[in-house]
């Protein structure tokens, strides 16, 4: 059972499927996952329980060439960065697409859903149905 449980943990396939380089970005732009609530500035506060807050942060708050974004949300966990969410406006998600694959590699396809897993850090892009846009999660594990 032990040696099961070994080949299981240490299998080549846990190697492949995790993405080192994910890990090192550990959020996007100026968004560092585990950076205090004090770091941040132009917020607007949109949802509070216990030690979770959900802002909304304006939507050039983050720059990439050639996308454009509709809304960019950031959650905070005890007063540390956890969750980075995007959506993508004027038919720029291409361009994001591009920007993701070209910086972490191809990710995993799931229908209208692509991810990228890491150990600390996981992408997830997913199209909206019948509109050129996209929305973008930035998780920390």
């Amino acid at each position: 059972m032990k040696l099961i449980f070994f080949l299981l943990l240490f299998s080549p396939l846990n190697f492949i499927l995790l993405n080192e380089n994910l890990d090192s970005c550990n959020g996007i732009d100026n968004y560092i996952f585990g950076t205090s609530k004090d770091s941040f500035k132009n917020m607007s506060l949109e949802f509070e329980e216990g030690n979770s807050q959900l802002y909304t942060l304006n939507s050039d708050a983050i720059k990439i060439s050639g996308v454009q974004f509709d809304f960019i949300r950031i959650t905070f966990i005890k007063n540390k960065l956890s969750a980075i969410s995007l959506s993508t406006k004027g038919d720029t998600r291409a361009a994001f697409f591009k920007y993701l694959k070209d910086k972490y590699g191809a990710p995993i396809k799931n229908k209208n859903r692509f991810e990228w897993n890491g150990k600390l850090v996981k992408i997830v892009f997913e199209f909206y149905n019948n509109s050129k846009d996209a929305a973008v999660d930035f998780y920390k594990k």
